[in-house]
């Protein structure tokens, strides 16, 4: 069966692994400083932060323009495939995943399935990627699906924000509440929920104390997981070398957060995402 892929820009897929798998990617447009732009490839993002750190001002994401999509969904189509799966970020957090449904009724082609993932950037890049393997050991699209979704409500990811600033500007805490937090030195930890949305599981006072609640999160039976992080990597370095001494049997992996998501944590976040559930027999 032959079944073509289609994401968006906060799943953070290298360009190469996107032209090797045939990977149909769209971007997510944000509003930066007056002007619109596309959210660059993984390796244009300190290029957004070093603008974003010094500006008073606070990016606002937009869904691509249906004609975009269409000719995106178009393009997966043209080779004739079974079917096209759309995994596009959470529609929580985006009208993207809602302007997909719109352009697959105006395509009107029942082979376009168009997946709500409740997630983004990196733990929708695990999705793309395990989508990958099962369409590469040739599963049909209904097994795909099935198996996607036990994938998806086994997978998790926590985030500590470096400072309480970023959450503040993004309307998520009060001007009071972030002011009051940092001075106290006090740390939240911030997930990706059960429906999709971006929201604060508890406040931990220091960020040690903050790590170790996230690691007292990690199952025994994981079997994937990254150290991920926004901006600046080396006190990430720090986990991410621990959770490897930690996990010897497992490929731990180190990468960075879209920028798209990035800027509602904020730089110098650190976090950690795992799942228990990567079948692909």
């Amino acid at each position: 069966m032959k079944i073509n892929i289609v994401t968006d820009s906060t799943a953070t897929l290298p360009l190469e692994y996107i032209e090797k798998e045939n990977i149909h990617v769209f971007q997510i447009y944000y509003n930066f400083e007056g002007k619109e732009y596309e959210e660059g490839d993984p390796t244009k993002y300190d290029l957004f932060y070093e603008k974003f750190i010094e500006s008073e001002d606070f990016p606002t994401t937009s869904q691509p323009p249906i004609g975009k999509l269409i000719e995106i969904f178009n393009k997966a189509l043209e080779n004739n495939p079974d079917a096209v799966i759309v995994m596009p970020i959470s529609e929580k957090l985006s009208g993207t995943y809602n302007s997909c449904i719109l352009a697959k009724e105006m395509i009107g082609d029942e082979r376009i399935h168009i997946y709500n993932a409740k997630t983004t950037t990196l733990n929708l890049k695990r999705q793309v990627e395990y989508v990958v393997e099962l369409r590469n050991k040739n599963f049909d699209i209904d097994e795909i699906l099935k198996r996607l979704k036990i994938h998806r409500e086994n997978q998790s990811v926590y985030f500590i924000p470096e400072s309480l600033e970023y959450l503040k500007r993004g309307g998520r805490l009060s001007s009071t509440s972030a002011t009051i937090g940092d001075l106290l030195n006090i740390k939240p930890i911030v997930s990706v929920m059960e429906d999709g949305s971006l929201g604060l599981i508890e406040k931990v006072r220091g960020f040690n104390k903050a790590m170790n609640k996230i690691e007292s999160f990690i199952p025994e039976d994981i079997k994937y997981l990254s150290v991920v992080y926004v901006y600046n990597k080396e006190k990430a370095m720090n986990i991410y070398e621990k959770m490897q001494q930690k996990y010897p049997n497992i490929d731990v992996k180190f990468e960075e957060v879209s920028s798209v998501i990035g800027c509602h944590i904020g730089p110098g976040t650190i976090g950690v995402l795992f799942g228990t559930y990567l079948d692909l027999e």
